[in-house]
């Protein structure tokens, strides 16, 4: 995993409320789907945001992200599912911030955030 050590991925990661996960040192996620055409990825970021509370599983919007995903051997993921996600990359990201960045910040600094790119795996 090139560039700066951010160290292991987490080890499991919990939806909070839609799109948002927490893991177990209580750091808030970021979730987005990215379909293909043949395969779905989810790029996941740490980024913190307020939370207000947790949603329950039965009220959230159906949605193709899992409720929760495990690490797993050989840089994987499995889901609350049992399907098994790829750990395509997990690295430390910049950018650029300003006054109208959801990492708002007055003096406009680079900020890193932690990535992870996880593929599905298809149904063996």
């Amino acid at each position: 995993m090139a560039g700066e050590d951010v160290g292991a991925p987490p080890d499991h990661l919990w939806v909070h409320q839609e799109g948002i996960y927490r893991d177990e040192h209580q750091r808030t996620w970021v979730a987005v789907l990215e379909e293909e055409t043949s395969f779905l990825r989810a790029r996941v970021q740490q980024v913190q945001v307020p939370l207000g509370d947790a949603a329950r599983p039965s009220h959230l919007l159906t949605s193709q992200l899992p409720l929760m995903w495990q690490l797993y051997p050989e840089e994987r993921y499995m889901d609350n599912n049992s399907r098994l996600w790829q750990i395509q990359h997990h690295l430390m990201v910049h950018m650029l911030l300003n006054n109208f960045s959801l990492y708002w910040d007055p003096y406009n600094r680079v900020r890193g955030v932690q990535e992870l790119l996880l593929k599905l795996l298809p149904d063996d």
